[in-house]
């Protein structure tokens, strides 16, 4: 948490993983007489220092909501990382021509990267990559149910080389192929349609 003078206060947040998350604290600072600058993953930013009475305001519905406020550096720089990783994966910018996954956390994080490896699998119970592993292949899970995306778009996307390397990935860490679901999406809209009435 950041606070001087006048300045806008910045709250580093716990548990803020989907655009849900950060809607839901937006509405709950806001409720609370708060004015809200900015809001994303990982932290929101008020127009001015919170007084201690405000913070524990903040405190207890952040609480509420399964969020909690962070002061460790350590634990805001891992929560800064998720959300930038959440970011990347989202926005299906993990193509090799962006740079080495490695090298780009390096630099937007100004840390040494197996430094930042250690202290993530140390504090997460899971190694950096793994974790990246799983936010891709929950994103290729979202695409292949919800979109029409060619498969080989989707391995480009979310960063595997080619689309076998991306089934085998998948198969490995799911059990499950890329086409089990895309059936899926094919019955849904099967159900979907059946249950349309007509006219």
């Amino acid at each position: 948490m950041e606070l001087n003078g006048n300045e806008p206060t910045t709250l580093r947040i716990r548990g803020m993983v989907c655009d849900r998350c950060v809607s839901a604290v937006r509405r709950n600072l806001e409720a609370l007489g708060l004015a809200v600058l900015d809001a994303r993953l990982g932290q929101v930013t008020v127009e001015a220092p919170l007084s201690p009475e405000q913070l524990g305001l903040v405190r207890s519905v952040l609480d509420a909501e399964g969020f909690s406020l962070l002061n460790d550096r350590k634990v805001t720089l891992l929560t800064d990382v998720k959300a930038y990783l959440h970011d990347l994966v989202r926005r299906g910018d993990l193509a090799e021509r962006h740079g080495r996954l490695s090298n780009r956390l390096a630099g937007h994080f100004n840390v040494d990267y197996a430094a930042l490896s250690a202290l993530f699998s140390a504090a997460e119970g899971v190694t950096l990559e793994k974790y990246v592993i799983s936010l891709r292949l929950d994103q290729v899970r979202e695409r292949l149910v919800y979109t029409d995306q060619p498969l080989a778009e989707i391995a480009y996307q979310t960063g595997f080389s080619n689309v076998q390397h991306l089934s085998n990935q998948f198969k490995r860490e799911t059990g499950l192929t890329p086409a089990y679901y895309r059936r899926v999406r094919r019955e849904k809209e099967r159900l979907q349609h059946a249950a349309t009435p007509v006219a």
